[in-house]
């Protein structure tokens, strides 16, 4: 088979920390053909870095390379990036959140049905080996009693601070200014008029980092029937701290916590509870390997089982799975009609906190 000609659109952090590096590897199965980003100082560090001469500040422009798919890595919401590549019959790998508004998920899935190409979302932890292994434990339970998923996330710093991540000031102000324009006014579609900790907590918690896990819980057990509460702690930068409560059909309740951690890694921990306990600490770092610990009872004794079901990187593993998805016309495991769903809940679970938010 022919290699797979690739554009990305968006050479910052999630880029050159993760996927620029697994395309390099899987060179036998990608050639990474474009670049695209706005600012040229990040634009050139990594064109050179990689030897990639093509590149483009407009993604509209790079959608002209002789490509079969376009990855999406840029920031915010990346509704309009999408819609442009599927309707230029591009298959297409996307960064979350998909999107941020309703209108921009419909679009998005009707220019899919109308491209009739593979478009993925990249929640890398359904490709964990870890997550892998725990799902038929929790979807074979006849007595799931609860599910809880939490998110510690670390500073930038203790994140990606091993890794020689470049980024320049460089954006020029009236395009930034529209930018942010343009995702303000998606917010403002979704939410209303808002303050400056709503939209935080909004664009930055929730979308952004929470949907991993609002993923995770609606790919195990569906939809809630109804969203508790959500109770924003913090302010300023840790207004990150968000407990949110959902009920559910199937049991009473599923618990979403999030906070600021300081261990380096995504403090993700993903635990169910049923006649057996499962605990998944999650890491989101190359070289950390996730592990499952389940508790048990056997003969009267507690028994912990701990399993690390493989080494392989959950990030390097999505870009396989969307290799064999173009290559087969396969359906891919994470679609955007499941990230559409993931968009939906997240508004519901931020229309459930007790507005306004001052900050």
């Amino acid at each position: 088979m022919p290699r797979i000609r690739i554009g990305v659109v968006g050479c910052g952090l999630i880029g050159q920390m993760m996927h620029l590096p697994h395309l390099k590897e899987l060179h036998e199965l990608y050639e990474v053909v474009a670049l695209c980003d706005v600012s040229p100082g990040t634009l050139q560090y990594v064109g050179d870095y990689y030897g990639i001469a093509r590149r483009h500040l407009d993604h509209r422009e790079l959608l002209k390379e002789p490509i079969d798919a376009v990855m999406v890595l840029s920031a915010d919401s990346h509704g309009q990036v999408i819609v442009d590549a599927l309707r230029a019959k591009k298959h297409v790998v996307t960064e979350k959140p998909m999107c941020f508004a309703m209108s921009e998920a419909d679009e998005i899935l009707a220019a899919h049905k109308a491209a009739g190409t593979v478009c993925m979302v990249t929640y890398m932890k359904r490709y964990d080996p870890a997550y892998r292994y725990v799902e038929p434990l929790v979807r074979g339970l006849r007595d799931l009693q609860a599910i809880e998923t939490t998110v510690l996330h670390p500073s930038e710093t203790n994140q990606i601070g091993h890794h020689d991540i470049r980024r320049f000031p460089d954006v020029p102000a009236p395009l930034r200014a529209r930018l942010r324009a343009d995702q303000d006014r998606l917010i403002r579609e979704t939410i209303g008029e808002f303050t400056p900790l709503e939209r935080h907590v909004f664009a930055d918690n929730l979308l952004s980092t929470l949907v991993h896990n609002v993923n995770v819980l609606r790919a195990l057990s569906g939809d809630p029937a109804e969203v508790l509460f959500t109770d924003v702690g913090g302010r300023g930068e840790h207004a990150d701290r968000a407990p949110v409560s959902v009920r559910r059909a199937r049991y009473d309740r599923a618990a979403l916590p999030a906070g600021s951690g300081q261990l380096p890694g995504d403090g993700r921990v993903l635990r169910q509870v049923g006649p057996d306990q499962t605990r998944v600490p999650v890491a989101v770092l190359p070289q950390h390997a996730d592990r499952v610990v389940v508790d048990s009872m056997e003969d009267g004794k507690a028994v912990e089982k701990r399993v690390t079901p493989s080494m392989k990187e959950a990030s390097k593993e999505e870009l396989l799975h969307f290799a064999e998805c173009v290559r087969t016309g396969a359906r891919p495991d994470t679609t955007p009609e499941e990230a559409r769903g993931d968009v939906a809940l997240l508004h519901r679970i931020f229309h459930a906190i007790k507005r306004p938010l001052a900050g």
